[in-house]
Formats: C-alpha cells, structure tokens, sequence
C-alpha cells in the first residue's frame, strides 16, 4: 500500500518534494524499518522520533486525534523525509502528533532537504485550510526553526516562538576518561544518609526492566505509586487517566523488541524505593517518568535512584548523556551539567490570532515576575473555568441563579446546623460494602476510578493533604468491584473547627469523635452509600470506644434523611447568624452527659 502511494506521488511529479500523506499509521515492517533508519540520520537522533512512538500514540489517543502523517520518499522510493502531525478532530488545527508525550519533536530529513520538507509540508496544511499549527519541544537548536520562518513567510503564516521548556542533562566524559573524571555526584552527603536509611529495609540495588513479559505485571504498581505521589504534591497525574496508562504500555510492548524502554527500581530489599519509566537510546539514557514510593518519601529515595542512575551511566561505553527531560524541578539543576532549550512555535493565518498569541504570552510573562499576582490570576482563571463549565453544563440561567444566591448569602445568611450521634447498632444493609482505612494509595486507586469526576478530583487532592497530618482519619467504602463508593473522614470532636459555623465546638464527652467531609461521586449518588457508609464508620468508632456524631445543616433535607436512617439521633442545633463581616452564634453543646439526656427526654 505505501508503495503505490509513493509510485502516485512521484508520478504526478508536480511539486518539488512529492509526499505521501497518511491520516492513519500502517503497522508496516518496511515503513517501521526505514522510518527508524532515517532516525538514525538526524543529526541528534531520539526515541521520540521513531515509529514505535508514533505509532504508540495513535494506538493510546487514536479517539481524541487525527494522524496526519507526510511522508518524502527519493527517487529510489527510499524514505528520506518524515512530519509526523496530527489535527484535532474538527481538523482546523495541527500540531506534532508526539506533542503531549515526546520531550522533543521535530521533522525528520537527510540530505540537506530539510527546507523543502518543511515548505512542501506547510504548503499542504495551507491547501487544507488549516489555519492553526502549533509545534512544540522542537529543539532550540534544530535546523527545523529557520526552514519554518522561512517557509511560514511564503505559504502567508505568521509565526511566534518562544521557549517552552529548558531540559537540564548530565553530559557523560568519553568513556576512556570517565575513571579520573567522574562525575560529582550533589548533595553527597545526603544521598549516602538516605542510601543507609533505606538500607535498613534490605540491601540497596538497582534493577533494570526491558520486555514487555517482564513490564506487564510492574506497571499497574508503577501507575498507583505515580498517582499517589502527584495527590501528595496536590496534583493530579497524568497516569489517572486510562489513554496515558495505555500510550506507556504500547511503549513498552512496541519497544521491548529493540531494548529501547527500560524501568529501573531502586530496591531496598524486596521493596520498590523509587522507579524511573525511561529510555535508553541513540546514546542518551531518560529520566522521562520517575516517581518515588509515597512511604518512604522522608528518605528522598527519588535523589538517590538519580545518583545511583548517574553512576551506573558512567559504567556504560555507549551511553554520553543523561536527559532530565521536561519540566524545572530545582534538583535538576543541581545534578545537571548543561542543558537543551525547546520551542513553542506558533503559526497563524490569522494577525489577530497572532496577535493573541502574542499578548498571551506577554501578559503571562509580566504576571510570573510577581508570584503573589501571579498566584491570584490563577485563581481567578481557575473560578472563570468553573464557571464557564457550570454554565455550559446546567445552563447560563441556572448558573446566574446560583451566583444570586452566593451573592445574597455573602451579605445576610442564617444557617443552622444539627449535631446527632449514633445510637442505633444495624439499620442498612451493607450490601457487600467494605470499610477501609484510607491511606495515599487507595486515594490513587479512586483518583484513577474516578478521573472525569473533576469534583471528586479536587476532594481527593484536598484527602491527600489532610492525610498527610496526624489528627484526622479517613475511611473509604468499597463495593465488591472494589470502586471506591464513598470517602469519610473522622477526628476528636472537642476543640473541632466547624467552618460551616465559622468556629470551634466542644464535645460532651471526651470520647466523642466526628464524622465529617462524607463525600459520595457524583455517578454514585443517590444509592444509599452516604448512609450505609457513615453507619459503618460509626459501628467501628462504638468498637475502638468511641462515640460517633456528625452534624448536617438543617436545610440539607437529604443528609438530614440519610444521618437519621442510618441511626443517629438528633442531640442538639446551633444557629448562625451573619451579615456581611459580622457573625453571631445562638445555642451552645450541653455541658454534661446528663444535660444532654434531659435535653433529648423532653424532645420525645
């Protein structure tokens, strides 16, 4: 099939490079084998240029992308010239089609014919009517930058650039000399601390992962300890979301043939310390997607495996640089010895949406000059999104109603909140449900379950934090698919600041605990699970000798319904009253346990 292609394009010998367009990448052998010897020919070779990768990405994000693939084939149909783009599926914009996953992309071409590779490209994508490209990580110093200017200029492009990421890298001396100048190794001391604290577990080594056989069964631990470690830095892995944890498996299965893809494990025993999901190629050694075990954070297992990495590096003649890859991270710079600068280049048909471009950029750069500024415009940036989310989903109406609300509720609100406490010892049925405790990996596992939930999103990021403290406890309810169906958390009730009230309540008793921040995914709701789940924590509270209240605002007609069917009793309200800056508190806990049974006789 690429045969005839090529044989038509050269046939039809109306434009100086004919090329081959391909909208889906064939699983060809001889297109894979030449398209990866021309990898070979560029002039600073990567395994984000190579058919495996390509096709690894159309395999993953196939749904959410079109391949717009060009191909230059020479006179003796040899490959001498590949772009590998792809368009949004509306097809009015074009970008590289390894954009989201490759440190670096670039056109490939040899024999000097870069020029006419990329002028025959954007001429093609203009006879398209594509009026948006955007290239990004094209190296810096990649011949590819002029041949764009040039070739925007003439196919009526107007072009911008500017510097979209700095990749620190460990160059490697010739290895005849690496013996009398290794490489210092930063904060040494630290690293030997922390080699000698994980040493307790087991003896320390690194291994190394290349087949796909060998891969398989690592990834799914390697996925939930990555998720895991991004919710601890409040933030939220790409490696929830299904297409990533299929574009590295395709990686590894695609790549295991050619020993390209390699996880490396710090070990310490029989425990995984840290990982790095990387590449070994064209002389360069990927630190592309590391993570550490979230457990042992406190012995920074994430420095050492990059030390240890270092030193191995050193060990292997073929190797001459170690890629940091994307991203500042400050310990980068510390390891790094020099760096690679890429590009986002920005071609528009359009002068205003040039220059749009432009003042983005421009009014982003003026803004990270001040931090605290900058850290304000985000967050209004982030409350416009919402917003505009909202009122796309429930509509423009309902949106501006709910802002009336907030509005008037801003200026005078009264807002009275019930305590109860558990009474009752079985009321639901569990319904195969099981309570566990919550720790930062199951906070991954439903991170991961439940990725398009973007509220339950933003609860998990705010569990990961509260997890990292000592005083509350956080329960989740799972069915027997084991999908996380409901999120807890529990904490001493004396001294609990209610923000609901605005203040500090005290408990009767002192063995009293409280439910609180009970949270069922939005797919999930309405199913029973808020109280079957609070029911059980309750039940569990009663048999470590604690007594389990929770508390519901008066107008939540819902949870009022599922707080006393799960068996809690109502024991006393608290009002508050607030205009504007002003706040008042009506009603007070019962002082004593006696109190409180009087208080709830004269009720029945």
């Amino acid at each position: 099939m690429i045969l005839l292609l090529v044989l038509d394009a050269l046939a039809l010998g109306e434009q100086e490079v004919p090329l081959v367009l391909l909208k889906e990448i064939p699983e060809d052998q001889d297109l894979r084998r030449q398209w990866n010897a021309l990898v070979e020919q560029v002039e600073r070779p990567q395994v984000f240029y190579t058919y495996e990768w390509a096709l690894a990405v159309q395999r993953a994000y196939g749904k959410t992308l079109r391949p717009l693939v060009f191909l230059e084939y020479g006179e003796s149909s040899s490959l001498c010239g590949v772009a590998a783009l792809a368009t949004t599926p509306s097809g009015d914009r074009a970008y590289f089609l390894c954009a989201t996953t490759g440190d670096y992309c670039d056109f490939l071409s040899r024999d000097g014919r870069k020029q006419a590779l990329v002028t025959a490209v954007l001429a093609e994508l203009r006879a398209m009517g594509i009026g948006e490209i955007t290239l990004t990580n094209l190296p810096a110093d990649s011949d590819t930058v002029p041949a764009i200017k040039l070739a925007a200029k003439e196919h009526h492009y107007w072009y911008f650039a500017r510097t979209a990421y700095v990749c620190a890298q460990v160059l490697l001396q010739p290895f005849e000399h690496r013996q009398e100048n290794r490489i210092s190794v930063p904060r040494a001391k630290t690293v030997r601390r922390c080699l000698n604290a994980l040493s307790r577990l087991g003896p320390i080594r690194l291994e190394h992962t290349r087949s796909w056989d060998a891969l398989e069964p690592m990834l799914p631990k390697f996925t939930e300890a990555h998720v895991a470690r991004f919710l601890s830095m409040g933030r939220i892995s790409n490696l929830a979301r299904a297409e990533r944890r299929r574009f590295i498996a395709e990686l590894a299965k695609l790549m295991g043939e050619s020993g390209w893809v390699v996880v490396t494990r710090l070990m310490a025993g029989d425990t995984p310390a840290a990982w790095n999901y990387g590449f070994q190629s064209h002389g360069t050694w990927f630190w592309y997607q590391p993570t550490i075990n979230s457990g042992l954070e406190k012995h920074s297992p994430g420095l050492c495996l990059l030390a240890e990495m270092i030193r191995e590096a050193e060990k292997i003649p073929a190797l001459h640089t170690l890629d940091l890859g994307l991203g500042a991270e400050e310990y980068k710079e510390r390891f790094s010895n020099q760096s690679r600068e890429t590009l986002y280049v920005a071609l528009r048909s359009s002068i205003l949406r040039n220059g749009r471009e432009r003042l983005r950029h421009g009014a982003a750069s003026f803004v990270k000059a001040f931090p605290g500024a900058e850290r304000r415009v985000r967050a209004l940036y982030k409350r416009f999104q919402g917003l505009r989310d909202r009122a796309r989903n429930q509509g423009l109406a309902r949106t501006i109603l709910e802002l009336g609300k907030r509005v008037r509720e801003a200026v005078w609100s009264e807002t009275e909140i019930i305590f109860y406490e558990w009474q009752s010892t079985t009321f639901y049925n569990a319904c195969g449900l099981e309570l566990k405790l919550l720790d930062i990996n199951s906070l991954a596992a439903a991170a991961i379950q439940h990725v398009d939930d973007e509220e339950t999103l933003t609860y998990l990021l705010r569990s990961a934090q509260r997890w990292r403290g000592n005083e509350a406890k956080g329960f989740a309810v799972v069915d027997f698919t084991g999908m996380v169906v409901h999120f807890a958390w529990v904490i001493p009730f004396d001294h609990f600041f209610l923000s609901e009230l605005n203040a500090t309540v005290n408990a009767v008793t002192p063995e009293a605990v409280m439910i609180f921040d009970c949270w069922t995914p939005k797919a999930l709701r309405g199913r029973g699970h808020y109280g079957r789940a609070i029911e059980l924590i309750a039940d569990k509270m009663k048999v470590s000798g604690k007594r389990a209240w929770i508390f519901s605002a008066a107008t939540n007609v819902s949870s009022v319904r599922g707080v006393e069917k799960a068996g809690f009793e109502r024991r006393y309200s608290m009002v508050r009253r607030r205009a504007l800056w002003w706040q008042r508190i009506k009603g007070q806990p019962p002082v004593s346990s006696d109190e409180l049974a009087a208080e709830v006789s004269t009720r029945v």
